[in-house]
């Protein structure tokens, strides 16, 4: 049976790097499954926050923390109606390249220990 089309998204592992809270990643996920190849979508806060089941204010926090931190870049989008007013209509979003990540600092270092070797890696000294 076939599910939405069977549509996906890609998106590097590298998001998991960055320290983004599960609402953050949720709304980048569903801008970029928005976007497709375009790398751009437009949908209206009510849609973002409905596709990421969370409300209107907790979407627009992670949209700004996202635009803040360099994934997504946001236009605010305006139209002009029959009688010359004008309105803000949804907002269009650009899918940016991954920012750089902060430093290596916080990196794990990982070192097997076998027989021959010590828990800091060095080769054991041999008694005898």
């Amino acid at each position: 049976m076939s599910i939405l089309g069977e549509r996906y998204f890609k998106t590097s592992n590298a998001i998991f790097c960055y320290g983004l809270s599960c609402r953050e990643l949720a709304v980048y996920g569903y801008l970029r499954s928005r976007a497709g190849s375009k790398e751009t979508c437009w949908p209206s806060m009510q849609t973002i926050a409905a596709g990421c089941n969370c409300s209107d204010t907790t979407a627009r926090k992670a949209v700004d923390e996202l635009e803040r931190r360099g994934f997504i870049r946001r236009v605010f989008t305006y139209a002009t109606d029959h009688r010359g007013r004008r309105r803000q209509c949804n907002n269009t979003y650009y899918i940016l390249p991954m920012p750089p990540l902060s430093g290596h600092k916080d990196r794990l270092t990982y070192h097997e220990e076998t027989p021959e070797t010590g828990s800091d890696g060095r080769t054991k000294e041999k008694a005898g």
